[in-house]
């Protein structure tokens, strides 16, 4: 990816925003977790797609690729173990059940509709945004520290290693193999030091600054109610009502 994901994050623009959105991805990841209807994974996927192209554009489908490319072998494997009385692909010791197909099929719609939920939420919400709203709905305080202090920990981590990487390739650090493994001994160990250091620095900044264990947290406005309810209700029609014939044919699973 050419952009960081913090970069992602706040060029967004999504139709849902704010506390609500949080909210509104976690009722959905529910919905359809929860279901063994094949419309319910279908419907997911349209409708966080539709909403994570219009907020980031091409890098959803860049974000993605990377889960689904792991998925691909498990799902094989699903369809090459699972047992079954009806044959739909046999070759030497290779046989595919359609009942293997077939959970093969809803194990992978159900994980990409997964994933594209939950690709929504970590394109357009930052950290502070996601434990406002965490807060909202009674998060402990020691909790709100540890995951601001983790995310800005991970941000000055990575701007270290970046450097001591940098420095160390200007200096011909990774010329061949023997040079390149003494040179990721030498920046891993200072890259330790350093963390340690910034701990350090970090916790004695706070502590004179009378820090008492309680983060201070920006409310944020919500909105695309309007949004958040409209494909709420399409997955809770798909979820608990019906789908249509066309699809209640497959599997007669719907």
């Amino acid at each position: 990816m050419h952009r960081t994901l913090e970069r992602i994050q706040a060029d967004a623009t999504p139709l849902v925003d704010g506390p609500v959105k949080v909210y509104f991805v976690l009722l959905s990841l529910l919905l359809t977790a929860t279901s063994a209807r094949f419309s319910s994974y279908v419907a997911a996927i349209v409708v966080f797609s539709l909403l994570t192209v219009h907020a980031v554009g091409r890098a959803y489908v860049t974000f993605l690729q990377y889960p689904i490319w792991f998925l691909l072998p498990s799902l094989v494997l699903i369809a090459l173990v699972t047992p079954g009385t009806t044959t739909v692909f046999e070759y030497w010791i290779l046989h595919i059940s359609e009942e293997g197909l077939l959970l093969a099929t809803k194990t992978g719609l159900r994980s990409i509709a997964s994933l594209s939920v939950l690709s929504f939420l970590a394109l357009t919400t930052t950290v502070p945004q996601l434990v406002s709203a965490l807060r909202t709905l009674g998060l402990p305080d020691p909790l709100v520290e540890m995951l601001l202090l983790v995310y800005r920990g991970i941000q000055v981590l990575v701007d270290e290693s970046i450097r001591l990487y940098t420095a160390a390739k200007l200096r011909g650090g990774f010329t061949s193999k023997r040079a390149t493994f003494r040179t990721t001994k030498h920046v891993a160990t200072s890259l330790l030091l350093s963390s340690l250091d910034s701990a350090e620095q970090l916790d004695l900044s706070m502590r004179s600054r009378c820090y008492d264990g309680v983060f201070p947290v920006r409310d944020y406005d919500s909105r695309g109610h309007t949004y958040a309810l409209g494909a709420l209700a399409l997955l809770v029609f798909v979820r608990f009502v019906g789908t249509p014939s066309v699809f209640a044919q497959f599997g007669g699973i719907l």
